[in-house]
């Protein structure tokens, strides 16, 4: 009870502080003079406690002011995906919003992948959103010590300073802003990232403007710089699954595997539902010697590969065995 008391008591306190502070931070970052407006308001006969009260409160104040832009600042990055969500629909970005070409068969229904775009572009809306307010709140607590002009022309030096060191930094925050509009990919889309001397993949989970987070096969959730992101496999805007099936047979055996093998290609897409068109059957080596390798490569419905490849396989050898041909 007393703490709730005590709570009541210093929470309209704590109010009025910060929106002094608030007050007043303004009007300094606006160059704007308070006792000169405390004269135009109250006349001239301003009271010398008023004019003492302004000299010892005027640097709590700015250090006040400080901490109560950066707080609102990360109030708005707890609600900036609401924000970013709001600015959308008021936009009307659902009715423009299209559906990108899917094929017939794919395993993202069409509603599903429009939601995952709106999450995307929401995501970076967000992004953008906790950026700029972190912005405005650095802009806003260093004109309490420095004007206006004189921070940006140390600004511009400091950019020039440090330009080169945070070229990564910037080339993050471009590349992610041209991957998310040129539709690369949305978040739930599995995806293979090839970078020097290893692969990334795995599912879209987050994105922002400067990092791509992927949760790997194994569980772990890998964020990537999207500067990084140069070349990318999205298998979630494939239209069908390549496949091969290797065939090794004796080399006498070859003209009548191609005899078997051949006219089954015409037929298989009949007995394979998943199978888009006829197999194409080529040499893997072009080299003889206890065994000669065929390489059947076809086409699955996307998504479909791993079991196509079983009943291909089964298919194959159940045709061969019937023709008398060993596999080696």
């Amino acid at each position: 009870m007393n703490r709730r008391l005590i709570l009541l008591l210093v929470t309209p306190f704590v109010g009025l502080v910060a929106l002094t502070a608030l007050a007043v931070g303004l009007l300094q970052t606006a160059q704007v003079d308070v006792m000169a407006l405390a004269r135009t308001m109250l006349g001239p006969a301003v009271p010398a406690t008023l004019v003492a009260a302004v000299g010892w409160l005027e640097l709590p104040l700015r250090l006040v002011f400080v901490i109560v832009v950066f707080a609102l600042a990360w109030l708005v990055t707890r609600v900036s995906w609401r924000v970013a969500g709001w600015l959308l629909r008021a936009a009307y970005y659902e009715s423009l919003l299209r559906p990108r070409p899917l094929p017939a068969d794919s395993p993202i229904p069409a509603p599903v992948a429009l939601d995952r775009r709106r999450q995307t572009v929401q995501l970076l809306v967000a992004s953008l959103i906790n950026i700029a307010a972190f912005v405005v709140a650095f802009i806003l607590a260093a004109g309490q010590f420095v004007s206006l002009v004189n921070l940006a022309v140390v600004t511009t030096i400091l950019a020039n300073a440090f330009g080169f060191a945070a070229r990564d930094y910037v080339g993050d925050f471009l590349n992610g802003i041209s991957n998310i509009f040129e539709d690369r990919f949305d978040v739930g889309d599995r995806v293979a990232v090839f970078k020097v001397g290893d692969t990334l993949e795995g599912i879209v989970e987050r994105v922002t403007v400067r990092t791509l987070s992927i949760r790997t096969r194994s569980g772990e959730l890998i964020v990537v710089p999207q500067g990084e992101v140069r070349i990318l496999r999205n298998y979630s805007r494939g239209s069908f699954t390549g496949i091969n099936v290797t065939v090794r047979v004796a080399p006498a055996d070859v003209s009548e595997a191609l005899a078997v093998l051949l006219p089954l290609a015409d037929e298989a897409p009949g007995l394979l539902p998943d199978l888009l068109e006829p197999w194409t059957i080529v040499a893997e080596d072009g080299t003889l010697g206890e065994a000669a390798e065929l390489l059947i490569h076809a086409k699955a419905r996307y998504a479909r590969g791993a079991e196509l490849r079983l009943r291909i396989m089964m298919l194959v050898e159940e045709r061969l065995s019937a023709a008398g041909v060993s596999l080696g």
